[in-house]
């Protein structure tokens, strides 16, 4: 099928329209104006030949594109490496230096027994129910009966609350874990097992093992000095004062206190 030839008005409409793609292209990615001269002188040798000028200015456009797509392409991987570089940066950075805080708290609870939870139980549940398991078994009851020598009912003061806490936390029942370490261990045999489960069932205990803590730790204070107790008794509880505010402090569980 024969081609009809472009009318001159076409042709001129049609190298505008390529003149102003150079021209964007030179302005936007600030490359030589010869670009655009070199197409003039392209164009001028085609209409002096006589070329079909719409092969001619549909392979100028074109090519005018492409030129066009490709520095797009060219800015935009480098904008991409240029962002991974600063990520990996700013990862390395925040990396090392969470790796570090990470680090130095473990140092810090690496002091305490580390008791059988579960073989992928996080360091910092091992070493929370290590140590406060050994409290409940150890020290807790004489703290308990300092407390009920000061408050002798049943019904006064928060040791009957407390002992409840206690027992639900960190006791080291016949299974090897608390009552509420159990719910965390039976999670890690479901099947499919759900991650998000098990970690926030962790936090959980952590959260609520804080709160204890403080309340066992201005409980303790409150009654450390009563006149009632004998002088071993007194020494004792400040030991305990003492200890319960390290732990608080190297579990990094300050914050969780009752209102």
């Amino acid at each position: 099928m024969k081609r009809n030839k472009l009318s001159f008005e076409e042709i001129e409409r049609a190298r505008q329209r390529i003149l102003q793609e150079y021209d964007h292209y030179i302005v936007r990615f600030m490359k030589s104006r010869k670009l655009r001269n070199d197409f003039e002188d392209r164009y001028l040798s085609a209409m002096k030949s006589r070329m079909d000028m719409s092969l001619f200015l549909h392979a100028e456009l074109t090519t005018v594109r492409e030129l066009q797509r490709r520095e797009e392409e060219r800015i935009g991987k480098e904008h991409n490496r240029a962002a991974d570089i600063a990520g990996k940066k700013k990862q390395k950075k925040t990396g090392s230096f969470a790796d570090r805080i990470i680090a130095e708290n473990r140092e810090k609870i690496k002091k305490y027994p580390d008791k059988k939870v579960h073989p992928e139980a996080s360091f910092e549940i091992r070493k929370l129910f290590g140590a406060m398991s050994e409290f409940e078994h150890k020290s807790w009851p004489d703290i308990e009966r300092c407390m009920r020598k000061i408050a002798p009912s049943v019904f006064s003061g928060p040791r009957v609350i407390l002992e409840r806490r206690i027992f639900d936390l960190w006791s080291d029942t016949k299974e090897g874990v608390s009552p509420r370490l159990a719910a965390y261990v039976s999670l890690f045999s479901r099947f499919p097992r759900n991650v998000r489960d098990i970690e926030r069932e962790e936090q959980r205990f952590i959260v609520d093992s804080g709160f204890l803590l403080n309340d066992l730790y201005r409980e303790i204070g409150l009654i450390r000095t009563n006149d009632i107790l004998r002088v071993d008794e007194r020494n004792f509880l400040e030991k305990m004062y003492e200890y319960v505010h390290t732990v608080i402090d190297d579990f990094r569980l300050n914050d969780f206190k009752s209102q």
